[in-house]
């Protein structure tokens, strides 16, 4: 090997690892805003401790998937995007303490009404970019943990509302397109 072919090689080494560590501060970047948005949820949370577990999870998840690239980042987004539903709605609904002529909304509706949301966002927008396993895996991930940030507040029951939500709202897009 001549010194000629292995500066060659340094070189190429060395650019590879600055341009992974400008992927790895990209999806850093992405992730912190991201997790400044979901912690909009916590304001006002009764039990922030599991929600907060939730969001660290969520930002490892998110920043591992935007790292990667390619139907991992595509997915990813996808499901945080979808998953702004249970994990918003249920703060918000607190905050303004929805209540309708006497009638409040019980806590698991809400998740259930949000997880339904975002289910039809990942089925609608999920068939739109054909994806595969990975980007529906890395969807299911982000969009469940970013729910269960709000969601988790409001016990099991709420998790399990937003997740029967997510569930039947994906599938109706899902199951149409496979009828046509």
């Amino acid at each position: 090997m001549t010194a000629e072919m292995t500066a060659e090689a340094t070189l190429l080494a060395r650019a590879h690892r600055a341009y992974e560590r400008g992927r790895l501060r990209w999806a850093l970047g992405r992730t912190a805003a991201a997790i400044a948005v979901t912690a909009v949820a916590l304001v006002g949370c009764p039990a922030p401790g599991r929600s907060a577990l939730c969001a660290a999870a969520l930002g490892i998840v998110l920043a591992a998937c935007l790292w990667r690239g390619g139907t991992w980042s595509r997915g990813a987004r996808l499901g945080f995007v979808a998953g702004l539903a249970p994990c918003l709605l249920p703060a918000a609904a607190r905050a303004v303490h929805a209540c309708c002529d006497g009638v409040c909304p019980s806590p698991p509706a809400v998740c259930l009404t949000a997880g339904v949301v975002a289910g039809l966002l990942l089925g609608w927008l999920g068939l739109r970019l054909h994806g595969d396993r990975r980007l529906w895996l890395a969807a299911a991930a982000t969009a469940t943990l970013a729910g269960a940030i709000g969601c988790l507040a409001l016990g099991l029951a709420g998790v399990g509302g937003m997740a029967l939500g997510i569930l039947a709202g994906a599938a109706t897009p899902v199951l149409v397109a496979r009828a046509v």
